[in-house]
């Protein structure tokens, strides 16, 4: 990511205080090396709209949920880009988080080989997902039930512990049916074997969400900061809601520089000519919380219908809003 550190060995105090003895705090934060995920915490030192608020900004690339859950249970990050379902799942577990908003986009898709159509080309097959009870697994098996498919029967399921290992499977041949969110799904096909038959994208799974729930978006990526630094220092928490809004507006519209295509293309490992024709076509969006509401409980409540430890055995209460 932009810098690849984390504040260990300190106390949360005194991490949240600049090293030159300023009294802005210099902001530490987790994000996936997900291009949906680090978008809209790119930029974050260089805003005009943030000069004075932060000292400057230490990014910490996180892999897998429970690293995530290591790196905020024990304080060493102040704002995390995460699946939205594990954000609640630690809340309830009585990690003190709250949301800063969440992030829709079109990031989810199943990929098959080409010619393939609809939710019946499953059937028979064995599909590849990425981190069991995670959002997009629960997604997904949601979605196929309501178009008439049972996980496990008309269907199988192999889990990975990682997108690489999947990235793998699918360069290999091993796995010709995998769910993978972007941009590593575009990556996929275009390493896809040569000798194969090919793959193409069967289902985009945000289209598919809207369709079965009437939901107005799929809200599967949340960026939480911890409570205690939100009491702390509110009007940058306010001021962040108002630049992450900002910024994935500007780069759903494609605008974006070559300055921070680059450091998205550092962020991601991917090309910054990638990043520029795939951001436009992620259509990103930010919703602060509030406003999220109805769609974030949508989603939750279908996870813990699938899975009550995914989200914690419950629903996340008010102070997860931030109320």
């Amino acid at each position: 990511m932009l810098v690849a550190a984390a504040a260990t060995g300190c106390s949360a105090s005194a991490a949240d205080q600049a090293d030159d003895g300023s009294t802005a705090p210099r902001l530490r934060v987790a994000a996936a090396a997900s291009l949906a995920l680090a978008a809209p915490l790119s930029g974050l030192n260089d805003s005009p709209a943030l000069s004075g608020e932060i000292s400057g900004v230490t990014t910490t690339p996180v892999a897998t949920p429970d690293e995530f859950k290591s790196l905020l249970t024990s304080s060493r990050v102040d704002l995390a880009a995460l699946p939205t379902i594990t954000a609640a799942n630690l809340h309830n577990r009585g990690v003190g988080i709250s949301l800063v908003g969440v992030v829709d986009a079109d990031l989810l898709k199943v990929l098959a080989p080409k010619g393939s159509s609809g939710w019946k080309a499953l059937r028979g097959r064995t599909v590849y997902v990425p981190f069991q009870g995670d959002a997009g697994d629960v997604t997904f098996r949601k979605l196929a039930e309501e178009n008439g498919l049972t996980p496990g029967e008309d269907f199988q399921l192999a889990y990975t512990r990682s997108i690489p290992e999947l990235m793998s499977a699918v360069a290999t041949g091993k796995a010709r049916y995998a769910l993978l969110p972007e941009h590593f799904a575009t990556l996929a096909l275009r390493q896809a074997p040569a000798e194969q038959a090919g793959l193409a994208v069967l289902l985009d799974l945000q289209r598919e969400w809207r369709k079965a729930t009437g939901a107005g978006s799929l809200p599967q990526s949340a960026i939480v900061v911890r409570s205690e630094f939100a009491e702390d220092h509110p009007e940058l928490v306010a001021k962040l809601r108002s630049y992450f809004t900002s910024n994935t507006e500007d780069m759903a519209a494609g605008d974006l520089d070559r300055t921070r295509a680059t450091e998205l293309a550092k962020a991601t490992g991917i090309t910054a000519d990638l990043v520029s024709t795939l951001l436009p076509t992620l259509h990103l969006s930010f919703t602060e919380p509030r406003a999220a509401r109805s769609d974030i409980t949508t989603l939750l409540t279908e996870a813990a219908d699938l899975s009550p430890r995914s989200v914690g055995g419950k629903l996340p209460d008010g102070a997860f809003y931030g109320e």
